[in-house]
């Protein structure tokens, strides 16, 4: 039964409500990551190429499977949700780079220059990038769901997308921004100094929790 006999929803409907939110939360921010990544690739002002980076790099991606598996109690949910978030925002990307033309090609030998969809190569990417996303995916939505001890043990978890931004943003400005834009490096730079101070936060944040827990337990005695 769904409702308890006051009238009231039971515990059981309850959950199954959340889950189904739950679902449709992960599907949709999945689906619209993978959307303005793309969709904001030519965005010359000072917003729209800054966030077009930003979402287009693979801490970001990381950070969604993690807060989907953060989001969740259970395990199982955040492993599932996770993949599910990403294989949408991979699905939504490439369906978004198909709608700009980008796998428009013109056929070998075709006098009239008509140009054709290469569904192979629109196949063989987004199939790769799903399996990515289905094997990175329980990982990030496990590590987002052991995030949530708020002690050292949830430490390294809660660690885990500050650390990838700063090692990518390191070897992106090291290797690519040289050849860039200088917004690029504005961008690159100014998303790894937030994730290092990220990283001092929580540090700092999960030792003070630690030092004052031995003073509680005292002024309780």
């Amino acid at each position: 039964m769904s409702a308890s006999r006051t009238g009231f929803p039971t515990r059981t409907s309850s959950r199954s409500r959340s889950r189904i939110l739950a679902f449709s939360a992960a599907l949709t921010v999945g689906a619209v990551l993978g959307v303005l990544g793309p969709l904001l690739i030519n965005a010359t002002d000072p917003v729209g190429h800054p966030v077009h980076l930003v979402l287009s790099a693979g801490w970001s991606w990381a950070a969604l499977a993690f807060c989907v598996g953060l989001a969740r109690e259970s395990r199982v949910e955040s492993v599932v949700l996770a993949v599910a978030s990403l294989v949408t925002a991979v699905i939504a990307y490439y369906l978004t780079k198909l709608g700009q033309g980008q796998y428009l090609t013109l056929g070998r030998g075709d006098p009239s220059g008509t140009p054709y969809v290469s569904w192979g190569d629109f196949a063989s990417k987004t199939l790769v990038w799903c399996v990515v996303a289905c094997v990175t995916g329980p990982v990030l939505g496990l590590a987002g769901n052991l995030a949530r001890d708020h002690g050292l043990r949830g430490l390294p978890f809660r660690m885990l997308v500050p650390v990838v931004a700063v090692v990518e943003m390191s070897e992106r400005l090291d290797v690519e921004a040289p050849l860039q834009r200088p917004i690029v490096d504005t961008t690159w730079s100014g998303v790894r100094l937030v994730a290092v101070a990220a990283l001092v936060v929580l540090v700092g944040r999960a030792v003070m929790t630690w030092r004052l827990r031995p003073s509680a337990g005292q002024a309780d005695k």
